[in-house]
């Protein structure tokens, strides 16, 4: 496993591509179901109820694994799956665990007026992360799918957007309670 997350974590760091992991479906299914409980864990934390999770649940899956396969079927490469969904829950789960903390010491801060100095470095962090993880993203689809990279940061940017559609259609955002 130790060797399994190096080689995941170089990943993130662009030395490796999905062709460079092991084929396992094992830790694939390992994978994904640590990124659910992982996602699952962080909404719970949040007090959503029940449907919202199923949702989170469902989005997830849908992004991570039913999209990956349609996109490698659609380009005949499905013999790859096992490899892409390895990278792609992977360093999901990898940057789910560098930035949910971050998320957690920024939230009682957002709205505030008087924030402390350090949360903005907090904040730097999180968005740097953010933008690491879609190029870490194109990456792995650049070299799954054998495309061009402009054509791999727009994939990346559309599995990003609907996945946030998705949830936000089926866990529609509370309404504040009038005055």
């Amino acid at each position: 496993m130790a060797a399994l997350l190096r080689e995941l974590f170089e990943v993130c760091l662009l030395r490796r591509g999905p062709q460079d992991l092991p084929w396992s479906p094992p830790a694939v299914t390992a994978f994904v179901a640590i990124l659910l409980g992982l996602q699952l864990a962080f909404a719970s934390f949040h007090d959503m109820p029940p449907a919202a999770l199923a949702a989170r649940a469902f989005v997830t899956l849908a992004t991570v694994v039913a999209a990956t396969l349609a996109l490698l079927r659609l380009r005949g490469m499905a013999n790859r799956a096992a490899q892409v969904l390895l990278a792609v829950a992977g360093t999901e789960v990898l940057f789910a665990v560098v930035t949910m903390p971050l998320l957690l010491v920024v939230q009682p801060h957002l709205g505030s007026d008087n924030p402390p100095p350090s949360m903005l470095l907090v904040m730097l962090a999180a968005v740097f992360a953010f933008f690491w993880k879609l190029r870490v993203n194109a990456a792995i689809w650049r070299q799954a799918l054998e495309i061009p990279v402009s054509a791999a940061y727009l994939l990346t940017l559309v599995l990003l957007l609907a996945e946030a559609l998705l949830l936000f259609a089926l866990v529609p955002a509370p309404v504040p309670a009038a005055p």
